[in-house]
């Protein structure tokens, strides 16, 4: 039997319907900061169980903050956002060897406030093209968009996880503002770190078939990745804490940008 520390743990995805949790364990993953995922018939992270910490003391001043929040203010957060995605993008074409690289790293600096002429539309067009071939859609059924979506809903619990750890109300995003959606600002903050995703399912083999549990829990340690953020390496996780840190910065004026991550190839953080 292996044992592994609570503290050690960030999240917990249930990949069967047949297993049982007691509120015992729910209740120790909440005092332990663990996001619990649950997965529907088709193996796909269908719900999460976000722990509401006491961590913050702050959450009437942080949510007031968040209300308040200016629509200037918000278009200057979402062109940094995107400016960095595009980034992001073009060092997962660089990494991967893609030739073509360039042309969606010189979108970016086209972006505008707001990203008012929607260049992240245009990176991401070329993007997906270059690095899983012309054919390639998203919104197309294949083995490939069904590990980039497990992929993209872990990023999504754990940044909605630090969210409501730091006193957000997930549902008040930046720029997306659905009202059937609980985690608007989670999908905001989500698009820079996405290409993380990308990086691992383009460089890795066997994803044109249904997903194995092995490919999941690979996906899922994808948090335990390094990427560069405030000039430092750390895990993709303690990096998503550092961005909504900096979010909370940046709305009382203490931070003219928010701290988002950078991309380097592959790597599993190393802890001393």
């Amino acid at each position: 039997m292996t044992r592994i520390p609570l503290e050690d743990i960030e999240c917990v995805v249930a990949d069967t319907l047949q297993l049982k949790f007691t509120a015992y364990t729910l209740s120790k993953f909440s005092e332990y900061s663990i996001s619990f995922y649950i997965t529907d018939m088709s193996h796909h992270p269908s719900g999460v169980f976000l722990p509401l910490s006491d961590n913050h003391s702050r959450h009437m001043s942080v949510l007031k903050n968040q209300l308040e929040m200016t629509l200037p203010t918000k278009k200057k957060l979402w062109k940094q956002i995107i400016y960095q995605k595009i980034e992001n993008q073009a060092n997962v074409l660089k990494l991967c060897g893609k030739s073509n690289w360039k042309e969606v790293d010189n979108l970016k600096q086209k972006v505008k406030s707001g990203d008012s002429d929607n260049i992240e539309a245009v990176a991401a067009s070329a993007y997906f093209k270059f690095l899983f071939g012309k054919d390639f859609k998203r919104a197309s059924e294949c083995g490939i968009n069904s590990a980039l979506n497990y992929g993209y809903a872990i990023l999504r619990g754990t940044i909605a996880k630090y969210l409501m750890a730091y006193g957000y109300e997930p549902s008040l995003g930046l720029f997306h503002k659905s009202s059937l959606n609980s985690f608007n600002l989670a999908d905001d903050l989500i698009e820079p770190y996405r290409p993380l995703i990308d990086l691992f399912v383009a460089k890795s083999t066997g994803f044109d078939d249904d997903l194995t549990t092995l490919k999941k829990a690979q996906l899922v340690n994808l948090l335990n990745c390094d990427v560069i953020i405030d000039k430092k390496l750390f895990a993709c996780a303690r990096a998503i804490e550092w961005t909504v840190s900096s979010l909370t910065s940046f709305i009382q004026q203490n931070r003219s940008e928010l701290l988002l991550p950078s991309l380097i190839d592959l790597e599993q953080h190393k802890y001393e």
